[in-house]
């Protein structure tokens, strides 16, 4: 490959982590489940519960899909994906993990909730949480900070042909932004 093409390559794979460093933090929560919200007394049981649930209904919309198990293993563990037929035939998607509640500045009630999926290589070698996108969030609950597009609303499932983390991954939709092996 020529010297250009690769620089080319290089700048245009790198502008992405750069985009995301420059955004503004926002404050974020994660939760396993709605236990673990009420339990942080940041919200009442109702609003942690219509939380989770529609961070579950997104998750049956937006998670990543794979058309083997195997290839979903790779990414979330074994045990960690699940078979889902919704017309497209059989794919597999991961289990979520956790939701996140991401507050809107100058709203103090209003937040949006995600699902998220552990990724065992989602920092590096040691695992983490990351959205629908592939977009790393935090390496444990809690309280957190994080970009703006880290918690904003998925728009769709991206599926996934081959494993989706690493270099030589291949995705339609954006997929596969998360560390590598």
């Amino acid at each position: 490959m020529k010297r250009s093409q690769t620089v080319r390559l290089l700048m245009m794979s790198a502008a992405p982590v750069l985009l995301t460093a420059c955004e503004s933090q926002e404050d974020a929560v994660l939760y396993k489940d709605v236990t673990e919200c009420v339990a942080s007394a940041r919200l009442t049981e109702d609003q942690c519960k219509a939380a989770f649930d529609h961070a579950k209904s997104e998750h049956e919309r937006v998670a990543p899909r794979y058309t083997s198990g195997s290839d979903c293993e790779t990414d979330f563990g074994s045990g960690k994906c699940q078979q889902v037929n919704q017309g497209a035939g059989i794919q597999w998607i991961p289990v979520m993990a956790a939701y996140a509640l991401g507050y809107y500045a100058g709203r103090p009630n209003y937040y949006q909730s995600q699902p998220l999926y552990y990724s065992r290589t989602s920092y590096g070698n040691s695992g983490g949480y990351i959205n629908s996108g592939g977009q790393p969030v935090a390496q444990s609950t809690g309280a957190t900070k994080v970009s703006r597009s880290a918690i904003a609303a998925p728009t769709r499932a991206v599926t996934v042909s081959r494993s989706g983390f690493g270099s030589s991954s291949s995705a339609r939709g954006g997929w596969g932004g998360g560390g590598g092996s």
